[in-house]
């Protein structure tokens, strides 16, 4: 397997820990799931090696599971009575979903609806909610004025308005959405340390809402319908978590361990609408305790299509999902390898030696 299918970047404090005594499961404090829709699928192999190898499940301290739209169903499953047999429902079931040009954006709603029902079992999310060593939290967007509206004209000239005003200043963000960042551990004597400092509005994550928090956190707008007035929330228009914590976008303070974040790309992109602002970037202090983990452009030039899936390709394959779907799956068995080579990496040492700072 060549050494080249994975690369490192590191932060200072990430770095410096690695550098001192290399990575083992108990650095890590946190796992970032960002809201990257069918590009998690080159992901799927990672996630199933630190569950094989219990890197979720060793050490004393609570880790933190946080997410936003498919990175908060990867965080369900991640958290399951069984992981590894709910995520691989969840690879299954995302990979097996159907669209037609026909397809309103409260049919595609209730497909998703659909999904996060059959995949996550009460007993799941009962299991997760109050995992022994995990704590989830999942991140919202509450919209604000037109960007919330169902009438589709006016919902898209309220995000072109957003992202015109985003490039000039990103305080803008607020005039459109806010935060809300929905927390397993909101009602314990003390919630997880790297949440204590995030700004945004908090509320629990409980059995009562969290399907529907699920949903909305993965609710793309445009093309799928809000999700309205959550439980232990404000009322309200509530859309994908991505507006704003799209892979990073604050700094998650969990102690003296590392936030790891894998993603699909090198470049780390704070909010949705900053994907159209290339010379933005997270905040240096976000960055600090960071290890990402992403696969090489060579990898994903051997991927079939030469590149990672996207959404686009359920309107490219519109005609033939079957080979789409075939598409997504090989990529999923492809991402078999980088989860071999991370383990193999960290037990021999080579990440050390083949990290680069951010």
């Amino acid at each position: 397997m060549s050494s080249s299918v994975l690369n490192y970047r590191a932060g200072p404090e990430a770095l410096a820990i690695l550098q001192q005594r290399g990575l083992s499961p108990s650095d890590v404090r946190t796992l970032l799931l960002p809201a990257i829709g069918p590009k998690w699928l080159v992901l799927v192999g990672l996630d199933r090696a630190l569950l094989e190898r219990g890197w979720l499940d060793d050490g004393s301290a609570r880790r933190l599971l946080f997410g936003a739209s498919v990175g908060a169903w990867r965080a369900l499953a991640l958290g399951a009575c069984d992981p590894h047999q709910t995520h691989a429902a969840l690879v299954d079931a995302y990979c097996g979903q159907r669209f037609t040009h026909a397809d309103t954006p409260s049919m595609i709603s209730a497909a998703y609806r659909r999904l996060i029902h059959d995949v996550f079992s009460d007993a799941d999310i009962a299991h997760a909610l109050a995992h022994p060593r995990l704590d989830l939290a999942i991140a919202v967007a509450r919209a604000r004025g037109l960007f919330g509206s169902e009438l589709r004209a006016a919902q898209a000239l309220s995000i072109l308005t957003a992202a015109c005003t985003n490039a000039v200043h990103a305080g803008s963000q607020r005039w459109f959405f806010e935060r809300v960042i929905f927390d397993s551990s909101a009602r314990a004597p003390e919630s997880h340390p790297a949440l204590r400092e995030l700004s945004g509005m908090r509320a629990p994550l409980c059995l009562a809402n969290v399907r529907a928090v699920a949903l909305a956190s993965g609710t793309v707008p445009l093309y799928m319908q809000s999700v309205r007035d959550l439980m232990h929330a404000p009322a309200g228009t509530y859309l994908d978590g991505g507006f704003s914590d799209y892979h990073i976008n604050q700094r998650l303070d969990g102690g003296a361990g590392i936030n790891l974040l894998l993603l699909h790309q090198p470049r780390i992109v704070p909010s949705w609408l900053d994907k159209f602002v290339p010379w933005r970037g997270p905040s240096p202090g976000s960055l600090a305790r960071l290890l990402l983990v992403h696969p090489s452009r060579d990898f994903v030039r051997s991927l079939p299509g030469s590149a990672v899936p996207t959404r686009d390709d359920f309107m490219r394959y519109v005609a033939d999902p079957e080979r789409r779907i075939e598409r997504w799956q090989s990529v999923v068995s492809r991402s078999v390898e980088l989860g071999e080579r991370f383990m193999e990496d960290v037990a021999s040492g080579a990440i050390v030696s083949r990290i680069q700072p951010l």
